[in-house]
């Protein structure tokens, strides 16, 4: 007997609409609007996800249907910055869902979940106590040698490939070149440092020279897509016979430095008496046998590489290009820092403790994350069920059912109108500062400042937010503030709109620039 293929596919075709249809009309979303086909299917965000617009495309139709989109069958897409504490909170009832799980990794096979890609708010709790204290700000602070010792590599490799010296009272400008490649690999450079006491060595080699910087966009890139119809990870990188592609790509280099360190083979890079996080990793398992064990490490030691390198990377190059090409704010920029006493007595890269305190380089900062977040996708939580305590009530005062997924993504908390104001697309550093030319009162400024505080979304918010938050604020106030202390700095083509593509992470292509090294610098 044989099997009509084409009937067989048409069939399924036809079951699978059907079922798509009725769906929609057993829907409790079916009063709140939305794109056509995120109606029906998950499909239409993975198309989205795939092209690389999906942050473009939730803003759109925020802008087009209001705070309330619908963007799948069981899913609403929020831009309700008064609900940032209700849905992100820290009493574990707003479970994450299934669009974490892809971030898993695989070891010996098996699917490894890691502190992001967790979903049960007691085993992360449980999993997280062994080394949330090893990212506080205090043991982060401890790391600033090594911080400052790449900080030094990247500008000596800057100057000696593309800048002239000073000859009497002349320089010119070097030739022109892509610094957000630089800040990339000196940003994957850090993370090997602080992790393994070693660097991948992209500095020194001025190139992606294994690939693995290439390895870690495709890693995202698909996560990004999968993570929005989960099942399609199942058959792809977490199936049991042959994992393709996923965040598993980017251990084979992490799996080795595990190996040596255990097997010794690190000596000549690793000191025993400056402790890295694997040592710190190491130090867990002895402490908390029943909790942590090589998986474990491995787990602990994605998060770093995931998460620790790209997302910082993405931050100071927002923090160049807008500062570079926005009228004014290059010039107040510079004025602060080099009035400041590191910048006078040439001790660069500064100490955090010094440049954290700078309000215009603090302002810029926080400007640029607004603007461009590292992570700029819709973080999903299910509304949990009412006889938990809690209901989310919507601004039309409707309720949503338990059950239902929602989220807000920080690319559109971050153009809030109601938040930031008509000029919420527009690069302001002055807005995270008091305006006193207008008057404003102090009181007005705390209320005001308190309201971008609450819709300020970079890192998360709740049990859940970014382990590694003051990790990345350290490198990028000692990166941008050694930068503009040392050089001069003119930006390319600064009219041109840069290339970027969301691939979980917002990732940037640039900024092209000319440097030249200050005088006695």
């Amino acid at each position: 007997m044989s099997i009509d293929w084409g009937a067989a596919l048409a069939l399924s075709i036809a079951a699978y609409l059907a079922w798509c249809l009725l769906a929609y009309l057993k829907s409790p979303l079916r009063r709140y609007p939305g794109p056509f086909f995120a109606k029906f299917t998950n499909l239409w965000r993975v198309y989205h996800t795939l092209r690389g617009d999906i942050h473009l495309v939730n803003l759109r139709t925020h802008r087009k249907y209001g705070p309330v989109v619908r963007t799948g069958p069981n899913n609403l897409d929020l831009d309700v910055p008064s609900l940032v504490k209700t849905i992100y909170t820290t009493d574990h009832k707003w479970l994450k869902t299934e669009f974490y799980k892809p971030a898993s990794n695989i070891v010996n096979r098996e699917p490894v979940p890691n502190l992001f890609s967790l979903i049960d708010p007691a085993e992360h709790a449980r999993q997280k106590k062994p080394v949330a204290k090893q990212y506080s700000m205090t043991s982060v602070l401890q790391l600033e040698p090594h911080f400052d010792e790449a900080i030094r590599l990247l500008c000596c490799q800057l100057r000696g490939r593309f800048m002239h010296e000073w000859v009497h009272d002349c320089c010119e400008f070097g030739s022109d070149f892509d610094l957000g490649q630089w800040i990339k690999m000196y940003a994957w450079d850090v993370i090997g440092q602080i992790t393994f006491s070693k660097r991948f060595g992209y500095l020194e080699a001025g190139k992606d020279f294994d690939g693995h910087l290439w390895l870690s966009e495709m890693g995202s890139d698909y996560l990004a897509s999968v993570s929005q119809l989960p099942i399609l990870d199942r058959w792809i990188d977490k199936n049991p016979i042959i994992p393709i592609g996923g965040a598993t790509v980017l251990l084979g280099p992490t799996l080795q430095y595990v190996k040596d360190r255990f097997q010794g083979r690190d000596k000549a890079t690793h000191d025993e008496s400056k402790p890295d996080f694997l040592d710190k990793f190491i130090q867990a398992r002895s402490e908390n046998p029943d909790v942590v064990d090589g998986r474990q490490i491995v787990s602990y030691l994605a998060i770093n590489m995931l998460a620790g390198a790209d997302t910082t990377a993405i931050t100071i190059k927002a923090v160049l290009y807008y500062v570079l090409r926005t009228p004014g704010v290059g010039a107040k920029l510079e004025a602060e820092i080099l009035a400041t006493e590191f910048s006078k007595q040439h001790n660069v890269p500064p100490p955090y403790s010094e440049v954290k305190s700078l309000p215009y380089l603090a302002a810029v900062i926080r400007e640029a994350m607004r603007l461009h977040p590292g992570v700029a996708m819709t973080l999903p939580r299910y509304v949990p069920a009412e006889a938990q305590g809690s209901q989310l009530v919507l601004p039309d005062g409707s309720t949503v059912p338990p059950g239902i997924s929602v989220g807000m993504n920080p690319f559109v908390l971050g153009r809030n109108e109601q938040t930031w104001g008509v000029d919420s697309d527009e690069f302001r550093p002055e807005r995270w500062l008091r305006d006193e030319g207008a008057d404003e009162t102090k009181e007005g400024f705390a209320e005001r400042l308190r309201g971008m505080d609450n819709a300020d979304f970079t890192f998360g918010a709740g049990s859940r937010a970014c382990i590694g938050r003051h990790l990345a604020l350290v490198e990028i106030y000692k990166v941008v503030a050694t930068l503009f202390a040392s050089y001069e700095i003119q930006i390319m083509e600064p009219e041109t709109e840069w290339w970027v593509r969301n691939g979980f992470f917002l990732r940037q292509q640039g900024p092209r620039v000319r440097m030249r090294p200050r005088r006695d610098m």
